[in-house]
């Protein structure tokens, strides 16, 4: 190593210096594709053991100056198989053609700060997914789009609300406490995906203060726009993602957005149109006169019951309110424009879009507009230059939906609605009053507003020196980074007549929140790389240095008691302000080596330290180390296996604390008129640090059948230390609670598999089979404090709760449970005592797990079919377990009102004459909360599309003749699910996304199916 720093100060020093030209000679060409013969711009083409290399012309032509003997050229492009192209002494011409990459082997994949390696040498698992398999049916972020495409990587959704509000976890859960979001980086500037409370619980009263993460906010990277997207890298591990330090525990997604190739203008139109309809309801009981007197009486809220019911008993209407909240058919369209082209040395890429959602429930929407410019530029032979923009403005109604303490969110209401009361507006334009509830949901719908508007702006730059290169040596200078800003206005407003707004006393509520949020960085990089001329081995040297500040000031103003007709915030008698500041600088070093031999061995080695004021000690660093190793084992079997390669992975990586964790509050008050500030209830340790993972991870890559098939399999462990957690302090330290680092020590193991296969493929047909599977385990190993409940992940033991306890699962779900059988180990754990101990018997009543929130495993399945001019493609997502605490069918059961509720109880301890719904209603919550805790396993034909490529020859003979090529799809987004979760939709959490996803479901905005009409032109 110290030879080879000395050799490069001495090359360093020698840049300024002239060297004897050697005899060169020239070579063109031309680069085209296999299968059509169209050129194919943007090639690259090197010399093997030189450093030299060119791009390809728009008509896929080069020259490039090599040596006199013979040489050996490279050539590669995204999605085709890289080529060794010998060239004689004698030849000065040649052409070659790229057949297609179907397995991505040639594939770059970020490796380093600045650095990269192709997927065939690649020593960890990293998934990678391009534009094509990523737009298969429009969706509202890209989230939605990854689903089921991925092994290791869980993706829900939260809501069925438009405008996104998704949970990412990669390779399952990293903290308890701590920020649980990947690190989401967009053509090298670190991005934004904090997800903002609207304000809604200032109504819904479902939290404390006027916010909450109950508050069905959606995450902010579906700001983007999936079009723009040129491939997603995503590194899992910690091995591949400690190049990013503490902030890389819950991995990184890094996104490339599309750039422009050399040649004239390439436009490309497409126009979409759609419609979105409720996919699942669930139906509520059938009321007969009888039975609504022995639920109500004969009155209600001064209406006699019998005003609902005829002669015979049988009700005078019955109302659908289900669909009349959701049964929304208005149509979604979406317009996008893109151009992109330019010369050799100037390059371009620009896009517009326009998007309009119309939710399934009355009220809710999500539009999206978004502008976006890149340019490539080349100074000379030695500088090259690259900008990157993206203007984005997003306008989202998200309603009020999950849980309330107000009666006040929609589905809430509904599940205590019996179906014979009409609410439907009247024809003078007023709402009847729901005399069975506080509200009445449509009109809240209809008048009520949760209206969310961001304008945001993405900026990246790239400059980077090819300071040297001569003799096998190549040096490069890369400065990347960039910003990002954005501002969210929230606004919520609740008229004053509304039914349920005078039950506070305060007629009338209106809130205005604004999010001011700065993400910006800056890395500098040296990247050197040494090939001898026999191009036996590659060895690159990287070093760099990493800034990064993040700023965000939350403020929020709620009047109450507004003046009639009035929503501003200065109309109310009773105001009230809040505002979080948060701000954070990091500096990090990063070094790495990374050697391969022959193409086939690759070691790496890597280091990065770290410091960050959200720590104790700001200027103490902190260090991330990672190594991997590979190995290709190619030709063993031709035709069968072509080549195996082995390879395992350590490292480390961290997660920062909270900003504001190290601090004690500082509250106001007041004695006696005076100003005082009173200090918070929890207090800090000294010492705080990031949490650290340790993974280390092993598997194999194969491919077989002349590269038509291949297998990926990986296991992994990770352990994670220093972790964040709260514990009790007795009341005469003058705190309750400490949060501190230590807090013991958690362990996730997993598997990972990714498979595909070409079956068929002749010149007319084609079909490429991808499928995925992974699972995950993960266990508390220690735990410094007593068993406790997690942060936002349940209503507590009787309603059911994920509960961190030494020994068990984090994802637990703890609540109420019946013993059935004398002396169930369950009850002898739960109550500590011994078998024969006469306390676990038959009908006991014990606190103990009931349900896991973690799925068994997952699997996805991808087709693609192409029969000439037609293109079939789909995507199947398979979750095999994961239990969920299903309370919106105990809140129709407490209300009487569950469509099964009059059926006969088959149960072996129904009681003599009980119904279905009375035999749960008499065992929970009371006694048992097993009885709404469901299994969460589903399929869902996550999307799915039919597309055809219009004939040339046919729009020639049309006024469509200028018109290169056109496309026209039918697409559909989760239209089929199989589940036998009573629910609505299996995939739901009222708390939003969080450290640990617990599957709560409270009345949340039901699941909707899409169909969407495209046509997509270039020109």
């Amino acid at each position: 190593m110290r030879y080879k720093l000395g050799l490069l100060v001495a090359l360093l020093l020698g840049i300024a210096s002239s060297d004897a030209l050697a005899q060169v000679r020239t070579i063109t060409g031309r680069v085209t594709d296999q299968a059509t013969g169209a050129p194919l711009p943007g090639a690259n083409v090197e010399v093997l053991g030189s450093g030299t290399g060119t791009l390809a012309n728009a008509d896929g032509s080069f020259s490039i100056q090599v040596p006199m003997g013979e040489v050996t050229l490279r050539v590669s492009l995204i999605g085709y198989a890289r080529r060794d192209v010998v060239v004689p002494a004698g030849q000065n011409a040649v052409q070659i053609a790229l057949g297609a990459d179907v397995l991505r082997l040639d594939e770059i994949v970020v490796t380093g700060q600045a650095t990269g390696i192709s997927r065939r040498n690649l020593a960890n698992a990293v998934a990678t997914v391009n534009a094509q398999d990523l737009n298969v049916a429009p969706a509202a972020s890209i989230e939605s789009q990854l689903a089921g495409k991925i092994a290791g990587v869980d993706i829900q959704s939260n809501s069925g609300a438009p405008g996104g509000g998704n949970q990412v976890n990669l390779r399952g859960v990293t903290t308890i406490i701590g920020n649980a979001t990947p690190l989401y980086v967009i053509d090298g500037v670190i991005v934004s995906d904090v997800t903002i409370p609207s304000g809604a619980n200032s109504v819904t009263g479902a939290g404390g203060g006027m916010a909450s993460n109950q508050d069905n906010s959606p995450n902010r990277i579906a700001d983007l726009n999936p079009a723009d997207i040129e491939s997603i890298e995503i590194l899992k591990g910690a091995s591949a993602a400690a190049i990013y330090g503490s902030k890389a525990n819950n991995g990184v997604i890094m996104i490339k957005t599309k750039r422009g190739q050399a040649g004239k203008p390439r436009y490309t139109l497409s126009q979409r149109f759609g419609v979105s309809r409720l996919s699942n309801k669930l139906g509520t009981r059938r009321w007969t006169l009888d039975n609504a007197i022995a639920r109500y009486g004969n009155n209600v809220g001064g209406v006699p019951i019998t005003d609902f019911f005829n002669a015979d008993g049988t009700p005078k209407g019955v109302y659908d309110l289900e669909e009349q909240l959701a049964g929304g058919n208005h149509p979604s369209y979406e317009t996008a424009l893109s151009v992109s082209g330019g010369s050799d040395d100037t390059r371009y890429y620009a896009s517009g879009l326009y998007k309009s959602d119309e939710g399934i429930v009355l009220g809710t929407y999500y539009d999206k507009y978004s502008i976006k410019l890149n340019l490539d530029q080349r100074l000379g032979d030695r500088l090259s230059l690259g900008l990157s923009t993206n203007a984005l403005h997003t306008k989202t109604g998200r309603g009020f939906t999950n849980n309330d303490n107000s009666s006040t969110t929609y589905y809430m209401t509904w599940t205590g609605t019996p179906s014979f009361v009409d609410l439907r507006r009247r024809p003078d334009g007023t709402y009847p009053e729901n005399p069975f509830q506080v509200s009445n949901p449509l009109q809240t719908a209809a008048l009520a507003r949760n209206d969310e508007s961001v304008y945001r702006f993405i900026g990246a730059f790239n400059v980077t020196l090819d300071a040297l290169n001569r003799g096998g040596h190549d040096l490069r200078f890369l400065v990347n980074g960039g910003a990002d800003f954005f501002n969210q206005k929230n606004i919520i407003y609740s008229p004053e007549d509304l039914q349920y707004e005078p039950t506070d006393g305060f007629a009338g509520l209106t809130l205005l929140g604004t999010t001011y949020n700065t993400n910006l960085n800056i890395n500098a990089n040296a990247v050197h790389t040494y090939t001898p001329s026999s191009a036996a081995f590659t060895a690159t040297t990287s070093i760099g240095v990493q800034y990064e500040y993040w700023d965000q000031d939350v403020t929020r103003a709620l009047t109450e008691d507004l003046f009639a007709g009035q929503r501003n915030v200065g109309s109310g008698t009773r105001n009230q302000v809040e505002e979080a500041r948060s701000r954070s600088k990091d500096l990090g070093v990063f070094a790495q080596e990374e050697f391969l031999w022959n193409d086939r061995l690759l070691l790496t080695f890597g280091m990065r330290a770290e410091r960050s004021s959200n720590n104790a000690f700001v200027d103490e660093w902190y260090y991330y180390p990672k190594a991997a190793a590979s190995y290709r084992f190619t030709e063993l079997m031709p035709g069968l296996v072509e080549e195996v390669k082995l390879r395992g992975a350590w490292g480390q990586s961290g997660n920062q604390p909270r900003y504001g964790q190290k601090f004690i509050n500082l509250n106001p008050g007041s004695i006696a008129g005076v100003q005082t500030l009173l200090l918070g209830t929890t207090t800090v340790a000294q010492d705080l640090r990031p949490e650290r993972q340790t993974e280390i991870e092993g598997g194999f890559d194969a491919y077989f059948f002349n590269n038509r098939a291949s297998i990926e399999f990986t296991a992994y462990q990770r352990k994670f230390d220093d972790l964040l957690l709260n514990r009790a302090l007795p009341p005469s330290t003058g705190y309750t609670t400490a949060l501190y680092n230590m807090g013991g020590q958690m362990t996730v193991t997993g598997q990972e598999v990714a498979a595909m296969v070409i079956p068929v493929q002749t010149e007319n047909f084609s079909w490429t089979s991808r499928a995925t599977f992974s699972r995950d385990r993960s266990v508390i190993d220690s735990l410094d404090v007593a068993p406790f409940n997690a942060p936002n992940a349940g209503f507590g033991t009787s309603l059911g709760a994920v509960q961190i306890a030494q020994g068990k699962s984090v994802t637990q779900i703890v609540g109420r449970a019946i013993i059935k059988k004398e002396d169930d180990p369950r009850c002898l754990e739960a109550l500590g005592v011994e078998k024969g101990s006469g306390r676990c018997t038959p009908g006991t009543t014990i606190v103990t797990q009931i349900g896991d929130a973690n799925p068994d495993f997952r699997m996805g399945f991808v087709n693609e079919f192409r029969y000439k001019a037609l293109r079939v493609a789909s995507t199947v997502d398979w979750q095999h377990g994961g239990d969920i605490v299903n309370l919106t069918g105990y809140l129709l059961d407490a209300s009487r009102n569950s469509a099964d509720f009059d059926a006969p109880c088959k149960a072996s301890d129904c009681l003599e004459g009980e119904t279905l719904g009375q035999y749960r209603l008499r065992l929970y919550p009371s006694r048992t909360t097993e009885l709404w805790v469901e299994d969460g396993s589903y399929v869902k034909l996550r999307e799915v599309a039919l597309s055809l490529q219009v004939p040339t020859s046919f729009l020639a003979s049309t006024p469509l003749r200028g018109i290169n090529g056109m496309v026209v799809t039918l697409a559909g987004r989760n239209l089929l699910t199989f589940t036998n979760y009573t629910g609505l939709d299996p995939e739901v959490n009222n708390f939003g996304s969080q450290a640990i996803r617990a599957n709560i479901d409270v009345a949340p905005y039901p699941p909707s199916r899409s169909f969407w009409l495209s046509v997509d032109v270039s020109f």
